[in-house]
């Protein structure tokens, strides 16, 4: 997924509206202890406070760890321990022989069924698959092409992103060394597939 700063304001903005208990972990580089973490009600906090990644814990009213600092602003938590975490990575622009390329980031998350048991893989389900839903309402489909010409879809790309992107001619990277451009439209048999 690539997204510029507007774009993790608006999807932070609802995951917050969809799961209003949820909060969002800053992360700092270092080793752990060496920063002090916060729980903060938006994405955009902690990614501002903490640098290109946050974490949000799951169930969302899952209560912090202990060594956590909770912002006055987040909803209040219960007795619940995490089960999962979803994090958030930034994209980021770097520069390379070739000039500067937009490096993707990733929304992913984790948690093992066996060790939460049902009720609890459902609850993480179903706040998992409402977090994808508002991250598709708040992102478009990025199809792009390799430079052999290989069209590849299943990826996201925030609206201000793509306007960048496509305005500046920039190359996409999912990290590695290879170089992906931004396709102008689905090819032809993609379209009438939908149809």
């Amino acid at each position: 997924m690539w997204s510029l700063p507007q774009d993790e304001q608006l999807i932070g903005q609802r995951i917050s509206e969809a799961l209003p208990r949820s909060g969002w972990l800053c992360s700092h580089p270092g080793p752990k202890g060496l920063h002090q973490v916060h729980l903060h009600r938006q994405l955009g906090e902690a990614l501002s406070c903490g640098g290109r990644q946050a974490f949000l814990l799951l169930p969302t009213e899952a209560r912090a760890p202990e060594d956590v600092l909770v912002d006055d602003a987040v909803a209040p938590r219960s007795d619940l321990g995490h089960s999962a975490v979803v994090q958030f990575l930034c994209s980021r622009r770097l520069q390379d022989g070739e000039g500067e390329v937009f490096e993707a980031g990733r929304l992913a998350v984790r948690w093992f069924e066996q060790e939460v048991g049902p009720e609890r893989h459902q609850l993480l389900t179903e706040e998992t698959r409402l977090i994808w839903k508002v991250l598709r309402a708040a992102t478009r489909p990025a199809i792009v092409e390799s430079t052999q010409g290989r069209r590849i879809s299943g990826m996201r790309i925030g609206l201000a992103a793509h306007d960048l992107v496509t305005s500046s001619g920039m190359l996409l990277t999912r990290g590695g060394v290879q170089r992906l451009r931004l396709a102008a439209a689905p090819p032809t048999g993609q379209m009438r597939d939908k149809l």
